[in-house]
């Protein structure tokens, strides 16, 4: 299954639950345009986006978290994969988040 984080800009990213889980990639791939070329890191490692700042941190990217085995099951790699869209797009095609 795969799980969508919003993220903020700084070192502290994601706080709490994924927005959406329990998503199949097949959904990301056709709803958020999700591709294998938006991959950015294994799961080892959690994505970190530009310096924190004293602006309001509205999330300001979207975050898919492709997990074993579905990534194997479709012949991706598992790890964290960031969309061309924003959160507020991806809420459009989803509707509202679970959290956040």
């Amino acid at each position: 299954m795969v799980k969508v984080w919003f993220a903020r800009e700084g070192c502290d990213p994601t706080l709490g639950a994924p927005a959406y889980d329990g998503l199949l990639l097949e959904q990301c791939i056709d709803r958020l345009g999700l591709e294998k070329k938006h991959w950015l890191y294994g799961l080892d490692r959690t994505p970190t986006f530009g310096r924190a700042s004293n602006l309001p941190r509205e999330p300001r990217h979207a975050v898919c978290q492709v997990d074993e085995p579905e990534a194997t099951d479709e012949a991706w790699m598992a790890g964290f994969y960031l969309l061309e869209i924003s959160p507020k797009e991806v809420a459009k095609r989803l509707g509202p988040p679970v959290v956040g």
